[in-house]
């Protein structure tokens, strides 16, 4: 109610003072990736996610997305954040041996290039996301829990004024690991509801920041691969199956056809960024 106060009486502002819309300051834009390792789509249909529902319901999304024919951590997070499949960077595993991250980095640095003045962040679970795709965030957490990680996003959004920002959330990933990646498995499901609920709280803390008002946030959730059984890695559709969400203000609404991919990510936080994503870059991903 508050920002929504805060909006009307900007518009009333600008009315009152005989400008145009064009004269107007126009909103910041930026970004938050919530990164969900291992969920899959059907899973994420089953569960009670009424953060998620609501960013769903405010967007855009897929639930026949795709990942690479890699289905593991290394190989899916570096084609998210890098915007191009693993002939390109490289990663085939998570030792992440012959990479070529530094050739097709994450797009944090086009960022960078673009914006010397953007703050970047990125908060993960899983450590090796920071030590070797990222590298080059101005911040870089990898808090021993979710909780921690929930915690550790909600104090940046509070107390810095980042522009785009990566979240990892793995306790559904070792969900599956430990119990079975299923949507007919209680702990499955359940992780995926505590993952939920964390995110409402990051989006709450969103929201409550100072100049809400006028920033544009563009919200993409989704995750690196399926599974079956206790094991993922296969090259077969409940492996390589994702789902993913673009939700606020700019973004469309509706079913994302035909499917996106996971490479689609990156082309898409920069775009809204108002990055021109530059041809030499070579990217596989398009803004969805």
């Amino acid at each position: 109610m508050v920002v929504r106060t805060v909006a009307r009486c900007l518009v009333l502002l600008v009315v009152s003072c005989g400008l145009s819309a064009e004269d107007a300051p126009q909103p910041r834009k930026k970004v938050l990736i919530l990164g969900i390792d291992g969920c899959r789509p059907d899973a994420l249909e089953k569960a009670d996610t009424p953060a998620i529902d609501r960013l769903r319901e405010n967007g855009a999304w897929s639930l026949s997305a795709q990942t690479g024919d890699v289905t593991v951590s290394g190989p899916g997070w570096s084609s998210m954040l890098t915007g191009v499949w693993s002939e390109k960077h490289r990663v085939r595993d998570n030792s992440f041996r012959g990479s070529k991250l530094e050739k097709y980095p994450h797009f944090f640095r086009y960022l960078k290039r673009a914006r010397p003045d953007a703050m970047t962040a990125s908060i993960s679970h899983w450590e090796p996301i920071n030590l070797f795709i990222v590298r080059n965030a101005d911040v870089a957490a990898a808090p021993r829990t979710d909780g921690s990680v929930a915690e550790t996003t909600i104090r940046l959004l509070k107390n810095r004024d980042p522009d785009a920002v990566f979240v990892h959330f793995n306790d559904v990933d070792e969900a599956g690991h430990t119990k079975g990646f299923d949507p007919e498995v209680p702990e499955y499901i359940e992780a995926i509801e505590e993952t939920d609920a964390r995110i409402a709280r990051i989006i709450e803390a969103l929201e409550a920041r100072t100049d809400y008002a006028h920033e544009d946030w563009l919200i993409l959730v989704s995750t690196d691969h399926g599974g079956t059984g206790t094991k993922h890695g296969e090259n077969s559709p409940l492996h390589r199956t994702i789902f993913l969400i673009a939700s606020g203000p700019s973004a469309a609404r509706g079913e994302i056809t035909p499917a996106p991919s996971i490479v689609d990510v990156a082309a898409t936080a920069l775009t809204h960024l108002g990055v021109e994503i530059d041809p030499d870059w070579a990217l596989d991903g398009r803004a969805v």
